[in-house]
């Protein structure tokens, strides 16, 4: 990366972009990719999407319940994704696509150079790894104008990564749409590493639909309070070793009914977060909590028979606490490719059992595995370490120059391999 590619990092980290889904206002990531592209621009590339899903695609029934809530025509016309080329169009085994999302977490923090480091929204997740991919990229083609005729690279700018939206009208769009290669590379923090497994999650949501109350009248309420305090215990009792034997995570998350000291809150949320790497281990985590929450009537009635506090509740559970999937049915990524593997390994970017040592995380990388595809996340920094979602997010400037470089020594072979395949095919 050099000086101007850092200016032009600046500038898309000082343009908020906060998810919607995470309290963003719309008006800053137009801005942003109209800066994307006009930086894509200047480095010789060329817009190849600018576009957006339409509302009736992104309200199916099959994808999460928190997108379909919020999404409007107006919040998909605001979040467009951008996808810029280089090289001549190519079929799709002659495509390399990388990907990062132009969304970042709240609150907005504002960027500031301390040193050699990077601070501010978006530094390692995710727009400083997608900049220096960029940067990297061209490097490539400059070094090696005969690439241009050989193979083409595709960088795609996405909304709709963070916010729990899980990229359903971002990456799932474009992959949905054709923006597919036969590598397909995530700029996410993982030092560098390919993590060629990514976790899916889903999301039940406890709510309680009773009457309220006061504290001069506490038996006359639903005490949703109550319900969801045993509920999350029940739950974590039962999902969290579950988790742990199929190497899944479950986050016993927000519980809310209200606020004040002489209130009895007659409705609620509780909401879980539940990752997972295989479709076996969702199954059997999603029957656990079905499980729990068929039972859990019977189970407060046993134990809070008789209690005053909780007469009405008991009297009617069944028609006032409710069990609904937020988010369900999303694919984990799992895929090997001996010979995509070989290739980034030589460009410095090793393979890493992520599923192993448990630090595969949740990303927008599920929409694109396919056959005669590689998929796989990689990128610089590290998401705890570097305090992604944290207001010290940060990143070495360092790093990611050295990804950059690898971004470029990897297209130099991804070329050399499609044009040795294209001789061995010749001869």
């Amino acid at each position: 990366m050099n000086g101007k590619d850092l200016d032009w990092l600046l500038e898309l980290m000082a343009i908020p972009t906060v998810s919607p889904l995470e309290g963003g206002d719309l008006s800053g990531f137009v801005t942003a990719q109209q800066s994307f592209i006009e930086g894509a621009l200047a480095r010789g590339w060329q817009v190849r999407r600018h576009d957006h899903p339409p509302l009736a695609d992104v309200l199916r029934a099959d994808l999460p319940q928190q997108v379909r809530a919020v999404a409007t025509a107006e919040l998909l016309a605001a979040q467009p994704s951008v996808v810029v080329g280089f090289g001549g169009p190519q079929p799709v085994a002659r495509r390399i696509v990388l990907n990062f999302h132009m969304d970042t977490v709240g609150p907005h923090v504002p960027p500031r150079l301390d040193g050699e480091v990077l601070r501010g929204r978006g530094a390692v997740d995710d727009k400083g790894p997608g900049v220096a991919a960029l940067a990297g990229i061209t490097a490539a083609f400059d070094r090696a104008p005969w690439l241009a005729e050989h193979i083409e690279v595709q960088v795609a700018s996405v909304p709709g990564e963070e916010g729990g939206a899980m990229g359903v009208y971002g990456t799932r769009w474009l992959v949905e749409s054709g923006c597919v290669g036969r590598l397909m590379l995530f700029a996410e923090p993982t030092g560098g590493r390919v993590f060629d497994a990514c976790s899916a999650a889903m999301t039940p949501m406890l709510s309680v639909h009773g009457e309220d109350s006061t504290d001069d009248h506490p038996a006359r309420g639903h005490n949703a309070t109550v319900a969801l305090g045993f509920l999350a215990c029940r739950l974590a009792e039962e999902l969290g070793p579950l988790a742990e034997k199929l190497g899944a995570k479950v986050c016993v998350a927000g519980v809310h009914s209200g606020t004040e000291h002489n209130r009895v809150y007659g409705s609620g949320e509780l909401r879980l977060n539940i990752a997972y790497y295989d479709e076996q281990s969702a199954t059997a985590l999603a029957a656990e909590v079905q499980r729990v929450a068929d039972n859990a009537g019977e189970e407060f009635a046993a134990r809070f028979r008789d209690n005053p506090v909780t007469c009405r509740l008991l009297a009617d559970w069944s028609t006032t606490v409710r069990l609904t999937w937020l988010k369900r049915g999303l694919p984990a990524l799992a895929n090997r490719d001996p010979e995509m593997e070989a290739l980034l390994g030589t460009a410095g970017f090793p393979r890493h059992d992520a599923i192993a040592d448990g630090s595969a995380f949740t990303c927008d990388a599920i929409w694109a595995p396919a056959p005669g595809r590689y998929v796989a996340a990689c990128g610089p920094g590290d998401l705890d370490a570097n305090g992604a979602h944290t207001p010290d997010e940060h990143v070495a400037l360092g790093e990611l120059s050295r990804y950059a470089d690898h971004c470029r020594d990897l297209v130099l072979a991804f070329g050399a391999h499609v044009r040795n395949t294209e001789l061995e095919g010749t001869t």
